[in-house]
């Protein structure tokens, strides 16, 4: 059996491979210690405890970009499994038993919650160790940024010293190539495109999405580009390039995650 093994794709940032759903990143914090950030499918956590046992070193977070099924459906046993603390936006967070929880549903859209519904078995509720509400430094060099508008508690996570952020999807890539997601996707289309415009001013050299292949180089400036463009009518949405992106989005809930050459 071939076991997966984590692609350093950046010094102090790995790509975790065999994962469903959203990409699962792995980085490092000034301190050395090591953060995942999202989870995936819960289906995911073997092939995640597996590279992380090559690296033989301690997880000390598990950072969560928001709260849906497909970037944490796998938070709840990973917290369990190492140990390491989770972090998330207080605004995908709820209270139960005298603590803060993790909301994980599908998606947004009504079509999405329902063949869910039927196709996906619902997540184990994680506990969350730090709900952030504010920027906040949530271990050495790491910064948590509040990003609402895709889910209420969208997080991107800034690393100067790696000039890199992981931004969930606040943007798809498409080999590189920016987007932003459907205005059906969002909790708050307004408020997402605020957060998008205030995060790109900031934006580093290298971002890291929750879908498609990360920016190596350039991401700042494709970030505020993107941000200035206005928002097409409903029709536009259901041009066929979108429809051929949207197929190609589809299939990283169905196949698992093989090695990609980032742009």
């Amino acid at each position: 059996m071939n076991l997966p093994t984590p692609e350093l794709v950046r010094p102090g940032v790995w790509w975790l491979h065999s994962t469903r759903g959203a990409n699962v990143y792995l980085l490092e914090a000034d301190d050395g210690s090591l953060a995942l950030v999202d989870t995936g499918f819960p289906q995911s956590t073997p092939a995640i405890l597996a590279q992380l046992a090559q690296l033989q070193r301690p997880l000390a977070a598990i950072l969560i970009t928001h709260r849906h099924f497909d970037h944490a459906g796998g938070a709840a046993t990973l917290r369990r499994q190492t140990g390491a603390r989770v972090v998330a936006g207080r605004g995908d967070c709820r209270p139960r038993d005298g603590r803060l929880e993790l909301r994980t549903p599908v998606g947004r859209s009504h079509i999405a919650r329902l063949l869910g519904s039927f196709l996906l078995p619902r997540p184990e509720p994680a506990p969350v160790d730090v709900a952030v509400e504010a920027q906040t430094e949530v271990l050495p060099g790491v910064l948590a940024i509040p990003t609402p508008g895709h889910t209420p508690g969208s997080l991107c996570f800034l690393v100067p010293r790696l000039n890199a952020a992981f931004v969930g999807d606040l943007v798809i890539s498409h080999g590189g190539t920016l987007t932003r997601p459907l205005r059906m996707a969002n909790a708050d289309d307004h408020c997402y495109l605020q957060s998008l415009a205030t995060f790109a001013a900031i934006a580093p050299q290298a971002g890291f999405p929750g879908h498609g292949t990360p920016v190596l180089d350039g991401f700042g400036e494709q970030l505020r580009q993107l941000a200035a463009l206005p928002r097409r009518n409903g029709a536009a949405a259901f041009a066929p390039e979108r429809l051929i992106r949207l197929a190609s989005f589809a299939r990283g809930f169905t196949r698992a995650r093989r090695p990609r050459h980032p742009g």
